[in-house]
């Protein structure tokens, strides 16, 4: 279970600080001020697109700035942890914060670009498209949260953002030029697992679409996110705290 009262701080936190208010809002109105550029460049002959949930994984990373080992790396976090809160509440609470954070901007973003689509032509987007894209951006956002925060429990700072990135051009660069080789078509796999873990995302099209249902798709979907953060709570209850007055 998670702490109300803390979820309710970090999302407080998450608009209040300039570290972590400034890259998603930086990235939205960023977004949609090229949108707009193009438009006026091919003199509205370039119909704008919803950008898929993927291409919106700066949000979440940005928002993820604000962590457990931010926390650690200020020295709040002996102060949280002296009060009767179990760890496994505040990691589920971090994460819960992150991922409402990360999905707020999400979706105004794509609410922002859905407005831009519809001044810009005749037809704007089918409601059921925009659903389709709300949820995927909602599932990203709660995903990678779950592995961000799983990556904060151990490492300070903004080391869990550092290790994303790693994994994250392994798997975009390194993998797939391993893959071309027959002999080392693992690699593949391996690059699938991994951006599974990385940018965990619940397509409903392809799940509920498909005949039959793509139970699988939502089934590696939950499993991912739980095994992160088990996996950080098993981390986190392991870590030693230094209680000493700073």
């Amino acid at each position: 279970m998670m702490s109300m009262p803390l979820y309710r701080s970090r999302v407080t936190r998450s608009f209040h600080r300039f570290s972590t208010l400034v890259p998603p809002l930086a990235f939205v109105m960023v977004s949609l001020a090229w949108s707009v550029a193009m438009l006026l460049y091919t003199n509205f002959l370039l119909t704008p697109e919803m950008e898929l949930p993927k291409e919106i994984f700066l949000i979440p990373l940005g928002v993820g700035l604000s962590s457990i080992g931010r926390d650690a790396t200020e020295g709040l976090l002996p102060v949280l942890l002296t009060r009767p809160l179990r760890r496994s509440t505040y990691v589920l609470s971090q994460w819960a914060a992150m991922g409402t954070v990360a999905s707020f901007w999400a979706l105004l973003h794509l609410v922002l670009q859905w407005g831009l689509i519809v001044a810009a032509t005749p037809h704007g987007p089918m409601p059921l498209e925009v659903l389709y894209n709300a949820i995927g951006r909602v599932s990203l956002c709660l995903g990678m949260a779950a592995t961000l925060v799983c990556f904060s429990t151990r490492l300070p700072g903004w080391g869990h953002l550092a290790l994303w990135g790693v994994l994250f051009f392994i798997a975009e660069r390194v993998l797939p030029g391993l893959g071309k080789d027959e002999s080392a078509r693992f690699a593949l796999t391996v690059r699938q697992y991994l951006l599974g873990v990385l940018m965990p995302e619940l397509d409903i099209r392809r799940t509920f679409a498909a005949t039959p249902v793509s139970w699988l798709r939502l089934t590696t979907y939950f499993s991912n996110v739980t095994l992160m953060l088990l996996l950080g709570i098993h981390i986190f209850n392991h870590r030693e705290v230094s209680y000493a007055s700073r």
